[in-house]
């Protein structure tokens, strides 16, 4: 019998007719006017085309849009009660680790789920010391080692038994990742991870083979070639074993992943999902137990390739938006690096706040408490489909190649990142790509509390970064700064009153803010009145923003005189008259979407060659 109360639900909101696809395209071409919709449209580093807009239409007969988390292929992943990931600090360990031993140990108390060591020499390491001060039973401990990690895996087990600490709870991962740094997967670096394999056969929750994605991620790959490249990685680690002697199914239970979150959201959050989608389709080849395919391991890393040293403190915003991303994904564990880790070692301070990200997203945004709630959206099921299936693409054809060995060698695999590390630094230069607080929207007052000379020279710096072709040259900057105790000067010169002028001017004007120089923009009414004023001014660079081409030809020649002999800019597109208008005393040219690389390399050796007069 059914009462008042048991109802049968109706529409939500029923005053509302459907709207279909057509009446979306029909009511934003009538809002946008004269701008072409297909102008809306993004091409991504992926060659994915992102629409302006998405509808039923684009997921609803997708495949797995009506998987549920915890089952096959675990695209939304395993949990099935709440969203539960680690938070994991990275600590590197110098020489016995006493320190970050401390470290580590003081790190488990105020919030992390488990440590990370970057053991810079394991034969060195205080094992001893490490038993005595970290349950390694009770909390997740992983080890990055590069020289000899068998041996260290030994000492470890050995150390335990001598405390009577029972090595089955053991529980983290150990990388030893050879294979994604050089491309080759040498017989002892074989050798070594059978015997890790051997020597944690009784440890189920110590991952002994860690792929490692971040080695593709750090130097600009697309999220497709991270993917790709990463599980074909993972395909030669599992041959290469199983060839040895290792069983399947032991080598896909100690298999984990370690993949860096970047700054496009949206992208980050399917590329996890895509994974394991993937991942299950390569267990499906092999014949494995499909419930092989719920033990791969995610660990996640905020990204290094979008880390900037200038303005360090957006780092906490970047690493907070990453970091949202891999855990809506549902990755396993997190590690958040420290916002200042590009110039210094990481102090307490910027420790507290990298592992306080994970806490605010567990205890205030309650990111813990649903798995997978990026589901349903039309946008994020339409973009997983595309992700898998261009990832997929490449993947098979690096495996048609021979697998990801052959490829490396034949420069596939580093050539393809480089096209597209290319594309991605030239959008940075042109201004396309924001870097908060790098390329745009720069801190004015922003002071520089370290050696721009020795940190450049350090070979800890990381050249590979988005953002680096920019801090070399506010690096430049800072120096003259500090050799001259005054900042360069920049002069933007408008002449008239045309709007595009004051556009390229604008530009100009944030574009030398950013390289970190004295930037002034002067109006005139002509020619005339600006030569004759800059032709005394105490500049560097001066930067003429003008549009007829007679104003051009007629302002180089005149500045040409100036006895500081200033870097001539003018600020427009010279299209078919730039070997003309060099040859009347400009030396670059800039305006919106260009590529600034020239211009920055020519100032930085300006300011260097000054420098060094100075000195002299």
């Amino acid at each position: 019998m059914k009462t008042d109360e048991q109802h049968t639900p109706g529409k939500l909101f029923p005053e509302f007719s459907p709207a279909t696809a057509a009446d979306w395209e029909e009511r934003t071409r009538k809002d946008l006017r004269d701008t072409p919709l297909e102008s809306l449209t993004w091409h991504t580093y992926e060659d994915i085309d992102i629409k302006p807009y998405f509808t039923r239409v684009d997921s609803e007969n997708l495949p797995f849009v009506q998987q549920k988390p915890g089952n096959y292929p675990f695209m939304r992943g395993r949990n099935t009660g709440s969203n539960k990931w680690l938070n994991v600090q990275q600590i590197i360990a110098e020489g016995d680790g006493k320190e970050s031993i401390t470290k580590a140990a003081d790190a488990l108390t105020r919030g992390a789920d488990g440590i990370h060591f970057i053991l810079k020499n394991a034969a060195q390491f205080d094992i001893a010391n490490l038993c005595a001060s970290i349950d390694l039973t009770k909390h997740t401990i992983s080890y990055t080692l590069k020289q000899t990690p068998a041996d260290f895996v030994k000492r470890l087990y050995e150390q335990l038994h001598a405390h009577n600490i029972s090595h089955r709870n053991l529980k983290g991962f150990v990388n030893t990742d050879s294979l994604s740094d050089s491309g080759h997967f040498e017989k002892a670096a074989q050798d070594e991870l059978a015997s890790i394999l051997d020597l944690t056969k009784d440890s189920p929750e110590l991952y002994g083979i860690t792929v490692n994605g971040t080695s593709f991620s750090s130097i600009g790959a697309s999220a497709v070639q991270e993917i790709a490249y990463t599980l074909n990685a993972a395909v030669a680690y599992v041959d290469k074993l199983t060839d040895a002697g290792e069983t399947l199914e032991s080598v896909l239970r100690n298999m984990q992943l370690h993949l860096a979150a970047g700054t496009n959201y949206f992208f980050e959050v399917v590329k996890l999902r895509v994974i394991r989608l993937l991942w299950a389709n390569i267990l499906e080849a092999y014949k494995a137990e499909p419930a092989l395919a719920a033990q791969l391991r995610i660990h996640v890393s905020t990204s290094s390739w979008y880390q900037t040293t200038l303005d360090p403190y957006v780092n906490m915003l970047r690493a907070t938006t990453e970091a949202m991303s891999a855990v809506i994904a549902g990755c396993d564990s997190l590690a958040v690096l420290p916002f200042d880790s590009t110039f210094k070692p990481s102090d307490e301070f910027s420790e507290r706040i990298a592992r306080n990200v994970s806490i605010i997203l567990k205890e205030e945004a309650y990111l813990d408490k649903a798995i997978d709630p990026a589901a349903g959206s039309y946008y994020l099921e339409s973009l997983t489909d595309q992700l898998a299936a261009k990832a997929w693409d490449l993947f098979r054809e690096v495996e048609a190649m021979g697998g990801f060995e052959q490829a490396y060698q034949q420069g596939f695999i580093l050539g393809t990142i480089t096209d597209v590390s290319r594309r991605k630094f030239k959008a940075i230069a042109a201004g396309r790509q924001v870097l908060v607080g790098t390329n745009k929207y720069p801190n004015p007052k922003e002071k520089i509390d370290f050696d721009p000379e020795e940190l450049i020279q350090h070979a800890d710096f990381d050249t590979t970064r988005a953002a680096y072709p920019t801090e070399v040259m506010r690096m430049a900057t800072e120096l003259h700064l500090r050799k001259r105790k005054r900042r360069p000067k920049a002069i933007v010169a408008v002449i008239g009153d045309a709007l595009k002028r004051h556009i390229n001017a604008s530009f100009a004007q944030e574009f030398f803010t950013c390289a970190g120089f004295d930037t002034e923009i002067q109006k005139y009414e002509n020619v005339e009145a600006a030569s004759e004023r800059l032709l005394h001014a105490a500049a560097e660079v001066v930067v003429v923003s003008t549009y007829e081409t007679a104003y051009a030809r007629e302002f180089g020649p005149k500045l040409k005189s100036h006895q500081a002999k200033p870097t001539i800019i003018l600020a427009n597109d010279p299209q078919n008259m730039k070997e003309e208008l060099i040859n009347h005393g400009f030396d670059e040219f800039l305006f919106e979407d260009c590529d600034t690389t020239a211009i920055l390399e020519l100032i930085q050796r300006r300011l260097e060659q000054n420098g060094n007069h100075h000195n002299a």
